[in-house]
């Protein structure tokens, strides 16, 4: 038996993603004015921390080891010398909470922000 779908479902499905639409654009909103930094750890010290805004262009070396790029709002370890380059392959960090390890090295690349959203982790 087949069900044919009415013209209220049409308009309860349009509804709901007329309203996912609107929370998305809400929270959106909300987390691009949050302040974030990048803090670049070796060794358990704090070498730096730089506040992320659009015009951030800085590149830190770290003793030829591992070299990290800040651009915009976003930190990418870009290039070590450890055999298993794990945390190259990590990819470009973009929100609070994103952390990029480099275990040979101990050398630890991290967002950190100051979001009041109270969300205490991402897991992506």
């Amino acid at each position: 038996m087949r069900s044919k779908m009415k013209w209220g479902d049409f308009v309860i499905i349009g509804a709901v993603l007329l309203l996912a639409g609107a929370m998305l654009a809400f929270f959106a909103a909300k987390a691009s004015g949050d302040t974030l930094y990048a803090e670049v750890w070796q060794d358990d010290k704090l070498v730096e921390r730089v506040e992320l805004t659009d015009t951030t262009d800085r590149t830190i070396d770290l003793d030829g080891h591992n070299v990290i790029v800040l651009s915009g709002k976003t930190a990418v370890m870009q290039s070590a010398d450890c055999p298993d380059q794990v945390c190259v392959r990590t990819g470009r960090l973009t929100r609070a909470g994103q952390v990029a390890v480099c275990l040979p090295h101990r050398v630890i690349l991290k967002l950190t922000g100051t979001s009041t959203d109270g969300i205490d982790a991402i897991v992506s």
